[in-house]
């Protein structure tokens, strides 16, 4: 994209002290503000109605409405910043306002993301015998609706339970071998299933061998090779990618047998020396290798990554890691919202950039190859609601901009931090990454504060840039911009003021908000005032953005986030 101007952005934080209505998601309002006066320190804020929101959660109105979260009502800790403020009979907001400028460098692109930046997972043991895929039906519409809705992806299949998964093996034999954990067995169908799913959604599908069958210290790939003759047999692998191994530096030597980084290197150009003996697999990738541990420079996870890039940098199409921001079953909704926690992820890939830089092959890709929000399959009735979007919406955002190639969100379904819930519908989470999707691009963009400027609470609210998708069907041309922003503080909205050369272009907000009386532990998401959900298994529903005139000064409201959209043809 290439652009003459550079785009300067004016960030307004208003405070709020006087609140008399209830949750913008509580009142159906639509929060999406504008300035009545031009005065920027004397304007008065309202959105179309007049109304202001309350930033609080109304647990009155919560407990009359039977949600299905009561029991988090009882923990104080989990909810005292939520509590209803009270009416003082006033509708002004706080004339108290901080402006934080920030610019855009629409002249240089600093990074380019795959097209399928934006992924996905399937963990391995939803083939256990107990689960059998649960209520994931592989011929129902609706998946196919969906996965083609966020389609190009990798759909990952791995997990920890990859590394004691075995393919077409009578199970009663393999379970004789008392191995710990017990193992599971993918079948034929499964594995046809899977392929059949993401070739004909326009996806597709990243499988991560079991590299704890071993000769000794030297990986077995007998078990790989079956795979590979069964998929060659029915013509599957131009669509298919490759990965060896679930976190090989968290290995328990009770149950796993530890490796080298020499050795695991030594697994990985194997790997690549079979592939090469199948004609179908002459488009298939290898990436790896999936190590967790690179939150310190000296974490084993860190010396995997150098010996597997000695070793395979010139065939690696990317280097892999796993982030979580903190464990998911000891976690509380602050957690969520604690900026403390978001800056974790920012060491971790540079501790893993250092690593790549330190090896042969500097040069390599980075994926996030495995990644969400808390570890342990996520927290119980906050993972799966609207607050889990700051942490996502962050992680998109950084990630791309520090350089990041693809983000594989763990996971798509089974676990408490899915993207689609028992039933495969939409979580909060999904309906934030299909917009994502549909208006987000893959040039990065520069976005940095002003120096010197005094914000009381900077790190509440983070903003990133990108040259807009011109590939969906939102019809947006080349040249324009999507810009993403999260505000995560109770008590203060942000107004955005284009600036400069796009002051005389119109915006398209995209503003995200909770639905209904659980605030932001919220099942369901409105866009601009209305709540997202499927009209039918087969059609997703409809996008329409608030137009605001140029010169506009759009509103962030507390605990909300929103894409926006600048057209500059």
């Amino acid at each position: 994209m290439k652009m003459n101007t550079a785009l300067e952005v004016t960030m307004v934080i208003v405070g709020l002290q006087v609140l008399v209505t209830p949750f913008p998601y509580l009142s159906g309002e639509l929060p999406v503000m504008v300035f009545k006066d031009t005065n920027l320190q004397n304007q008065e804020l309202v959105n179309e109605n007049e109304a202001i929101s309350n930033v609080g959660l109304d647990r009155r109105h919560y407990l009359k409405q039977g949600g299905d979260d009561a029991h988090l009502l009882k923990d104080h800790k989990r909810m005292s910043q939520f509590d209803l403020r009270e009416e003082i009979g006033s509708n002004r907001m706080s004339r108290n306002v901080e402006v934080v400028k920030v610019s855009l460098d629409v002249r240089r692109i600093i990074n380019v993301v795959d097209d399928c930046f934006l992924s996905f997972a399937l963990d391995s043991f939803l083939m256990e015998p107990s689960v059998h895929w649960l209520k994931f039906n592989f011929s129902s519409p609706k998946i196919y609706t969906l996965l083609t809705a966020i389609s190009p992806a990798l759909l990952r299949v791995g997990g920890s339970p990859a590394d004691w998964l075995f393919f077409n093996k009578p199970l009663d034999i393999i379970s004789n071998l008392n191995l710990k954990p017990s193992a599971i067995v993918m079948t034929k169908l499964d594995i046809t299933n899977l392929v059949g799913l993401t070739k004909s959604t326009g996806n597709r599908l990243l499988f991560d061998l079991n590299l704890q069958l071993r000769f000794g210290m030297q990986w077995n790939p007998t078990n790989a090779i079956e795979l590979l003759e069964f998929c060659s047999e029915m013509g599957f692998g131009d669509n298919m990618d490759w990965e060896l191994g679930n976190e090989p530096d968290a290995y328990s030597a009770a149950v796993q047998t530890t490796l080298t980084p020499e050795r695991i290197g030594n697994d990985f150009v194997l790997l690549n020396s079979l592939l090469h003996l199948y004609p179908n697999m002459a488009e298939s990738r290898i990436v790896g290798p999936d190590v967790v541990g690179t939150g310190a420079a000296s974490s084993p996870g860190l010396k995997i990554i150098q010996g597997v890039a000695n070793a395979t940098g010139s065939f690696l199409e990317a280097i892999t890691f796993h982030h979580y921001y903190f464990r998911g079953d000891t976690a509380t909704i602050e957690d969520y919202l604690n900026p403390e926690n978001f800056a974790d992820l920012a060491s971790s890939i540079q501790h893993v950039q250092n690593a790549i830089r330190n090896s042969k092959f500097p040069h390599l890709s980075l994926w996030l190859g495995e990644t969400s929000d808390a570890w342990h399959s996520g927290t119980e009735n906050v993972s799966d609601r609207f607050v889990s979007g700051f942490l996502w919406m962050d992680k998109l955002g950084l990630s791309a901009q520090m350089g990041v190639k693809v983000v594989v969100r763990q996971t798509l379904y089974g676990h408490y931090y899915s993207l689609l819930d028992v039933n495969m519908d939409p979580t909060p989470d999904f309906w934030l990454s299909w917009l994502h999707r549909l208006l987000v691009g893959n040039g990065v963009l520069s976005v940095h504060p002003s120096a010197g400027v005094n914000v009381s609470t900077p790190d509440t609210f983070r903003i990133y840039a990108h040259c807009t998708n011109t590939k969906s069907n939102m019809q947006y041309k080349k040249g324009s911009v999507t810009m993403f922003g999260l505000n995560m503080n109770p008590d203060a909205a942000v107004s955005i003021l284009f600036t400069g050369s796009l002051a005389k272009e119109g915006v398209d907000v995209y503003l995200l908000e909770p639905d209904g009386p659980n605030g932001v532990l919220s099942k369901w998401v409105k866009l601009n005032g209305e709540r997202l959900l499927m009209t039918s298994d087969l059609y997703m529903p409809g996008i329409y953005p608030k137009k605001l005139p140029p010169g506009s000064k759009v509103l962030l409201p507390p605990l909300t986030f929103a894409f926006f959209c600048i057209s500059r043809c």
